[in-house]
């Protein structure tokens, strides 16, 4: 017996071990990169490193200037871009670390650095020349930033990121000299003036409007001259700004136009019928097969482009006239998916994976070939021309793709495809690889495919998951990306939001939010044990100069300054719910219930229930309503009080609902039945066209 219970014990004991939490005693709502019970780890500092930063900290408590330099200084080149803990939950990089904690020594500890290290720091800046002119600089920057001469470097870094665009680190080089650097022989008028520009350029206008206070008050009569253009700082500032297209917060609500009008006998202008497509010819009881398999409620992703929509329904990507519904293109019919859905493989699919983007002459689909019977068959990138759906590219035939599985949903930008992806894909599980699972970000060429950069967001502590029988499908988070202002910001939807250089693929920063703690059992083998269905991911949504996150599986909803490396506030939130979109001062969420919070006090003001919930589905949000579609007809909700003010049935009464998405002439209802398209406006006048905006709450999986 005593046996039996000892064998139980140290069959336990690595559960009892990953199951551990790893919180700071002092402060156990603090994030850690190194909790072993979080899913993601962003790419961890040696313990070196993490020892030398602690000597640094202890040594200068004491004064003992010369070996608490030593300590830091002995961090090897090759750990500046690997992460520790930085505050309120944000894991920043060594460098930006180390840069830091100089940069807030007092005056004994900075006049001790530049006793002993001046002379590195001025080597390194006259040799900044040429091709390692950026390389140069960066590591003074780095390293030697509270040196005589580490604000020459951060000042000639700026002009060098800014002439490169990359607005952003231009911004923070400048904003460091004036704020950390009293001591500067650089003119601060000027530093002020190229800190607004680059402000201005990266879109941190809250930033901005601060700094141009500071410069009214502080140099406004200074004599500067930049770009040709002399004057007082405050006089140039403004004539330069004046000259920048973006200077400006973009059109509030109040400038969009009235949302759809739904309520009477409408008649669709156009319908593409999926269900009657797949369903003519059946019997009876293959039709009540069909129903009952979880493909058949599988919603189409669409994206818009011109007088083109573009739809990828289970890797059948097709071409519409937006003006009248006919068919321009397709990759293939849908006959025979219900016979593809019954088979084992059809089973495990996750619907919510396929996508499209589309962009110019290209269309790009993320797909999975449904006839394709290997369980470990990979998603893959196929590029079309827009015309008529030729095949340009595929990832599977690129030799940089083999170790992916690509995951989530494309992002086109700055010239850009932005994709995420796991290694540890079905190509390595085949060869036996073990090896934990980690976290791309990539970019990739539009045209041809080809990857321009890839950076590993993070390792996965839980390894790849197996299923003993069929009929399951993986339900993994799905990352989700969004372009801001020159970056790349990914949410894992595991506990990190990752902030990258959309030029380069540096890793700035990432934000660990609360999470679920990964599970050490790796094999899903209950046939019946199907997980309670939660909420699908949602993408950040901007506010102004902050950012709510509220990952897929966390149980708190978080506004942070990004660009200020800040929380502002968080607040407590159900797990099934996910963030829909801005009215106002409201915030709307979708999942169990439709319900608003107010942003301000951070309070629920309603809640209201749907048929169907909304814990997957693109709900349109406006100012003057919200309409989503359900199985029951699309409900228009007031915004201000949760009141549904009016059902349109439709043409899609008993589906499984879906997604509305608003052009200037047609509200499309896509579901798993079909794609109708309604006038827009009563009587079927169209609305003047309109801008797209945040809002406008786009789903995910679908373009914008």
């Amino acid at each position: 017996m005593r046996l039996a219970i000892a064998m139980l014990v140290m069959l336990m004991a690595p559960c009892l071990a990953i199951g551990q939490t790893g919180t700071d005693p002092k402060d156990p709502n603090k994030v850690s990169n190194d909790d072993p019970a979080r899913p993601l780890q962003m790419p961890p500092a040696s313990t070196e490193t993490r020892e030398a930063l602690g000597d640094f900290d202890r040594f200068q408590r004491r004064g003992a200037w010369e070996r608490a330099l030593k300590s830091l200084y002995t961090i090897p080149d090759d750990q500046a871009r690997r992460f520790v803990d930085g505050e309120k939950g944000f894991i920043i990089p060594v460098d930006r670390r180390r840069r830091a904690v100089l940069a807030a020594l007092p005056a004994a500890g900075q006049a001790a650095c530049r006793l002993f290290h001046d002379a590195d720091a001025k080597k390194l800046l006259d040799e900044a020349d040429g091709p390692d002119e950026l390389k140069k600089l960066e590591r003074v920057y780095s390293a030697y930033f509270i040196t005589t001469v580490g604000d020459n470097a951060a000042d000639r870094l700026g002009d060098l990121y800014f002439e490169q665009g990359r607005f952003d680190r231009a911004a923070d080089c400048w904003l460091d000299v004036l704020r950390e650097r009293p001591d500067t022989d650089l003119a601060p008028a000027m530093l002020a003036v190229k800190a607004a520009l680059a402000l201005d350029r990266a879109g941190r206008y809250s930033e901005l409007e601060q700094l141009r206070g500071e410069i009214a008050e502080k140099y406004r009569d200074e004599p500067i001259t930049i770009g040709g253009r002399s004057g007082s700082a405050a006089e140039v500032l403004a004539k330069l700004l004046g000259e920048v297209a973006s200077g400006a917060e973009p059109a509030g609500p109040t400038a969009q136009t009235p949302g759809p009008h739904v309520s009477g006998a409408i008649e669709p202008g156009w319908q593409l019928r999926i269900g009657d497509s797949i369903e003519a010819g059946m019997q009876p009881i293959e039709r009540n097969q069909w129903r009952s398999n979880a493909l058949s409620v599988a919603v189409p992703t669409v994206a818009i482009h011109g007088d083109k929509l573009y739809v990828n329904y289970l890797s059948h990507v097709l071409a519409l006239n937006m003006d009248n519904g006919k068919l321009l293109w397709r990759t293939g019919s849908f006959h025979n998916i219900e016979l593809i859905a019954m088979q084992p493989v059809g089973q495990m699919l996750d619907p919510s994976r396929f996508a499209v983007v589309a962009s110019g002459e290209y269309v790009w689909a993320l797909s999975r070939d449904v006839k394709d019977q290997n369980m470990m068959a990979p998603f893959q990138l196929i590029c079309y021309r827009a015309e008529n759906g030729e095949v340009i590219w595929k990832s599977s035939d690129g030799a940089d793709y083999a170790n992916f599985e690509l995951v989530g949903v494309p992002v086109l930008a700055e010239g850009k495809l932005f994709l995420a992806a796991k290694t540890g894909g079905p190509n390595r599980r085949m060869m036996g690889m073990q090896q934990q699972p980690q976290q791309f970000a990539l970019a990739i060429r539009p045209h041809d495919g080809k990857i321009l950069w890839k950076t590993e967001i993070g390792a996965f502590r839980q390894g790849e998951r197996y299923y003993f029988y069929y009929y399951m499908k993986d339900d993994a988070p799905q990352p989700r990306l969004v372009y801001r202002s020159g970056a790349i910001y990914v949410d894992t939807n595991v506990g990190i939001l990752g902030r990258l250089d959309a030029e380069t693929g540096t890793l700035d920063w990432g934000f660990g939010y609360k999470t679920e703690s990964f599970s050490a059992n790796s094999w899903m083998s209950y046939y019946y044990n199907r997980p309670e269905p939660g909420a699908g991911p949602a993408v950040p949504i901007s506010i102004g100069s902050s950012m709510l996150v509220k990952g897929m599986q966390s149980d708190r909803l978080t506004a942070i300054d990004p660009d200020r490396m800040k929380v502002l506030w968080d607040r407590p939130i159900a797990r099934k719910s996910r963030l829909l979109g801005i009215v106002g001062d409201t915030m709307i969420l979708g999942g169990a219930e439709l319900s608003a919070v107010d942003l301000k006090t951070r309070s629920m003001l309603w809640s209201t229930h749907l048929p169907g919930e909304s814990l997957d589905c693109r709900v349109l949000v406006r100012p003057d309503g919200i309409w989503q579609l359900t199985p029951r007809g699309i409900f228009e909700v007031d915004p201000a009080s949760g009141e549904v003010r009016r059902i349109f049935r439709g043409n899609d009464l008993g589906s499984a609902g879906g997604d509305l998405v608003l052009t200037d002439r047609w509200l499309l209802s896509i579901s798993n039945q079909t794609i109708t398209a309604y006038p827009r406006r009563e009587g079927g006048a169209a609305a003047p066209a309109t801008a797209s905006t945040v809002h406008d709450t786009m789903k995910e999986k679908a373009s914008p």
